[in-house]
């Protein structure tokens, strides 16, 4: 049953009057303790999402059983390749999407969460190969990379249980609506939105000449904006997959 609406409209109208502390920091602090519900920090924030495709198929037509089996080990593995990443903040699982949300001041920063990009789809191509030497149903995934300056807030209820950060920013907003689009429409698995690609341009280019002719520049309706495609690999692991996995 609701409670007092009176106390409601209280809370609601404390809440709305009290004023955001913002600290502009160089990265995100690994201690969530920093966080309390009236301050935030400003910084630079990268994002990786997973999006399974066509899984609302996938969902109805898979035994449960066995499509429990597929997605426990699925989701364990990429999950094992995000935390690889010692600059993850957050990494989480939004029904039938992965994700995981970035400290990323640097240019280099940002590389290594495309290199987490690269291993993930380099995985897939494996465990799409296991799965059919199984007779198991497959299914593709789509890669969705953004990256911004991103307030970060603490909301939920205090001493509740129930409380989690807030990112407030293109980074996560941009990499969502990626993973979704990507994969798809003849696009490239992998899809990163127009600033994080500015971003590691020329780090990769002075490491690689042909490192701008790995990508596609695309157009997403979603984000009403130019983006940028591939489907980088890790060669040796993907050669591996392609001499029979022995």
């Amino acid at each position: 049953m609701l409670e007092n609406y009176k106390e409601i409209k209280k809370r609601v109208i404390e809440v709305l009057h009290t004023k955001t502390e913002i600290e502009n920091r160089e990265s995100i602090p690994q201690d969530n303790g920093i966080f309390s519900y009236n301050n935030g920090i400003k910084t630079y924030v990268g994002a990786l999402f997973i999006d399974i495709i066509d899984s609302t198929k996938l969902f109805k037509e898979v035994e449960k059983e066995l499509l429990a089996r597929i997605l426990r080990t699925f989701f364990r593995e990429i999950i094992i390749i995000l935390k690889s990443n010692s600059n993850y903040r957050q990494i989480g699982i939004r029904g039938d999407c992965v994700y995981a949300i970035y400290s990323a001041p640097t240019e280099e920063e940002l590389s290594d969460i495309l290199i987490n990009a690269i291993e993930i789809n380099t995985f897939q191509k494996m465990f799409q190969k296991i799965l059919q030497q199984n007779q198991f149903i497959n299914f593709k995934i789509g890669i969705g990379l953004g990256a911004s300056e991103t307030l970060i807030i603490r909301s939920g209820k205090k001493k509740g249980g129930i409380n989690d950060n807030i990112w407030i920013g293109d980074a996560v907003i941009d990499a969502s609506k990626l993973s979704s689009e990507a994969g798809r429409n003849n696009l490239d698995v992998i899809a990163i939105d127009s600033n994080f690609y500015k971003k590691i341009k020329y780090l990769k280019c002075n490491e690689n000449e042909q490192y701008q002719n790995y990508f596609k520049e695309e157009y997403s309706p979603k984000l009403a904006e130019t983006i940028y495609t591939c489907d980088m690999i890790i060669c040796d692991f993907n050669e591996w997959i392609e001499n029979g996995m022995k």
